[in-house]
């Protein structure tokens, strides 16, 4: 994981999160908009669940949010076409997660249950995304991104 990443990472826990019991399960990343002037807009999509205890529960929702990334700071844009919304998907059991997430970009942050349940269940709407997770992750390299 890039340090944007980490950043993004910490920017979706300090607001998704501030009572610590939201699990997430896959996030992923994509510029999707690019301005001149302007910061770029990249929609970040999430998958999330709740935990209680070391228990997981067994359905996610997701969401797409929409973040302008700049090199000191990662914020929030365009809220009214995201936030108040129903969740793009809702009480999905876990083992879709990673092939939702997916859909959008290559996940940079993967939830150890998330990559667990997609291997267990080897549905075939993954494809080879989890496969590419684990490989990479088991992979020795230099770039601090892998």
């Amino acid at each position: 994981m890039n340090n944007t990443h980490r950043k993004l990472l910490a920017l979706l826990e300090s607001t998704l999160n501030p009572e610590g019991d939201i699990q997430f399960l896959a996030i992923s990343e994509k510029q999707i908009q690019v301005h001149e002037k302007e910061r770029p807009v990249h929609q970040v999509r999430v998958a999330l669940t709740f935990q209680e205890g070391d228990t997981v529960n067994p359905y996610y929702d997701g969401t797409d949010l929409l973040v302008t990334m700049g090199k000191e700071n990662i914020q929030f844009t365009l809220e009214k076409d995201w936030v108040d919304g129903p969740p793009a998907i809702e009480g999905s059991p876990i083992e879709f997660a990673l092939g939702w997430v997916s859909e959008l970009a290559e996940p940079f942050y993967v939830s150890p249950e998330a990559l667990a349940v997609a291997k267990a269940n080897n549905h075939p709407r993954y494809g080879n995304a989890h496969k590419s997770i684990t490989i990479r992750r088991n992979q020795k390299s230099d770039r601090p991104d892998i």
